[in-house]
């Protein structure tokens, strides 16, 4: 069955199309997944739901659909996309055709275009399955593959000259001259056949085949490379998180993304690479979280402010065991410098060590937690030489071979401030995922990525508990209308807001309020 997610502001056109999919679904076969009143909201759910079809409207506040479309592609690329719009205009369609959209309906949405529309959509569906289910009987496919992954393994052990590297780019269609990059890494079920190849490759081709800004190859039985390239950092940084979000949602496997350092020049892609797979090596032992960031290790957030250090102490535990552990606390007792930078450095340590230990799970905490956030009470430990030992080798011992989530730890004010502000302004219908980045000075992919991460909640997820927190608290306190309940927590449509909380709740509003009152 092909998922079919609406996006339209207009309530009365969007339930109309809810009912048209529904009775389409027994025709064809189609589900009705879910719903969104602008583009912004939606973009945010669909990276869950992961819709095979995508009914949008083109005028909308906040998000236009085009814009919507144009960023939907980047996260999920083998979409297929229906435009409805009450605008005969060329200018529109044109834009539509470019966004590859599979048609373009004009309002009122009649019933037999809807069933055409929808029965193109599932052919063109049926067509990619069928072809991604059949086994390839020539090798050109993996010939090509064998390729890029050999010139990839030439590009990250640094065995190839840039002449002849931007001469093999171009021989795939790439362009490297001027370019920044960076090394993603994605960690391949432990069993992996011909056929797993053949699944991933047709699956990765499908997304990523014609992007001009991405080589990968998945022929490894390690893990599937990529290497990003665009002309800035930020643009190569969002691409990862875009990417990396959706491999780990959208391969169907346990599957974990590590992504290395941004590689100012050709000559760093080594780095990047080594770095990526360090921390790849860490996942399941260390880390839970299924996409590990160097720019999430090596932030200096509030738990090392001015942190000059750069050690990854997360990837250094998760290479330790019991037996060898001393040689990593000699490691960090080993002087800085002069005495100053050694405190410093020790302090770095304690913190760092401390902020691990509290993301543990049923672990009792050791006594020296109770300070950690006492930063003169740690200095001192640090100027005490058996002290900082002592608390060392303890907080050590408890973290070796354990799970935790280091990454998250240093986004905590940026989790806290996220949330304060959500809380402050969840009932204005204005706020969005890209609202929210902002105020913490993140990416839109990167904000969304560590946000479920931390919390283990999308942002539309978070954002909807708040809402109807307060909805089911204003049902049983106040004789509120349903349509001003709405209102009151950010929804401008209470057909919306009703269709929300019973999706949620599993009953109605009405009936939540009669049950409880």
């Amino acid at each position: 069955m092909y998922k079919v997610f609406i996006v339209e502001d207009e309530h009365l056109i969007r339930d109309n199309l809810r009912q048209q999919i529904m009775t389409l679904s027994k025709v064809y076969p189609i589900i009705y997944s879910d719903e969104a009143a602008d583009g912004e909201l939606a973009l945010a759910s669909i990276l869950d739901i992961r819709p095979d079809i995508i009914i949008t409207d083109i005028k909308m506040p906040f998000m236009d659909g085009l814009v919507f479309a144009k960023e939907a592609k980047k996260l999920l690329p083998e979409v297929r996309i229906i435009f409805i719009s009450g605008f005969d205009d060329f200018t529109y369609a044109k834009t539509a055709l470019q966004l590859q959209a599979d048609d373009y309906l004009l309002k009122p949405i009649k019933n037999d275009e809807l069933a055409f529309a929808i029965e193109k959509v599932v052919a063109q569906l049926n067509k990619q399955k069928a072809h991604n289910q059949t086994l390839p009987k020539e090798d050109a496919r993996f010939a090509l593959e064998i390729k890029k992954n050999h010139f990839l393994n030439q590009l990250f052990h640094d065995n190839i000259l840039i002449s002849d590297a931007i001469q093999q780019a171009e021989g795939l269609h790439r362009s490297f001259s001027g370019k920044q990059f960076c090394v993603l890494l994605a960690k391949t079920p432990s069993s992996q056949s011909f056929s797993d190849y053949t699944r991933f490759s047709e699956q990765l081709t499908q997304s990523y085949g014609q992007d001009e800004t991405v080589l990968f190859s998945s022929v490894s039985s390690r893990f599937i490379k990529f290497l990003l390239f665009d002309y800035g950092r930020e643009q190569v940084l969002e691409k990862a998180y875009q990417m990396a979000q959706s491999l780990v949602h959208g391969f169907g496997e346990e599957i974990a993304v590590s992504i290395g350092p941004i590689a100012e020049r050709f000559s760093s892609i080594g780095y990047s690479y080594e770095k990526a797979q360090d921390m790849l090596q860490t996942y399941g032992n260390i880390r839970k979280d299924k996409i590990i960031s160097y720019e999430d290790d090596m932030r200096e957030g509030e738990l090392s402010p001015t942190n000059p250090f750069k050690i990854d102490l997360a990837s250094r535990i998760a290479q330790t065991s019991i037996q060898n552990m001393d040689a990593l606390i000699v490691d960090l007792m080993q002087p800085q410098g002069n005495i100053e930078r050694t405190h410093m450095f020790r302090l770095f340590v304690l913190v760092e060590l401390l902020a691990l230990i509290k993301k543990k799970e049923h672990q009792q905490l050791p006594e020296v937690a109770e300070h950690d956030h006492d930063l003169d009470f740690l200095a001192k430990l640090t100027r005490d030489q058996n002290q900082y030992q002592k608390n060392l080798t303890e907080l050590l011992h408890l973290l070796v071979s354990e799970t935790v989530k280091p990454a998250m730890a240093k986004y905590q004010s940026v989790i806290n401030q996220a949330k304060s502000f959500i809380s402050e302004h969840f009932s204005d219908p204005n706020i969005s995922l890209n609202l929210v980045a902002e105020k913490v000075h993140l990416s839109p992919a990167h904000f969304s990525t560590i946000f479920s991460q931390a919390t283990d909640s999308t942002f539309i997820e978070y954002l909807t508990n708040q809402r109807i927190a307060l909805a089911k608290e204003l049902l049983v306190t106040t004789n509120l209308r349903l349509a001003d309940i709405a209102f009151d927590i950010g929804y401008n449509d209470p057909n919306y807001f009703s269709f929300i909380f019973k999706k949620k709740e599993k009953i109605s509003p009405k009936e939540y309020r009669q049950k409880h009152v």
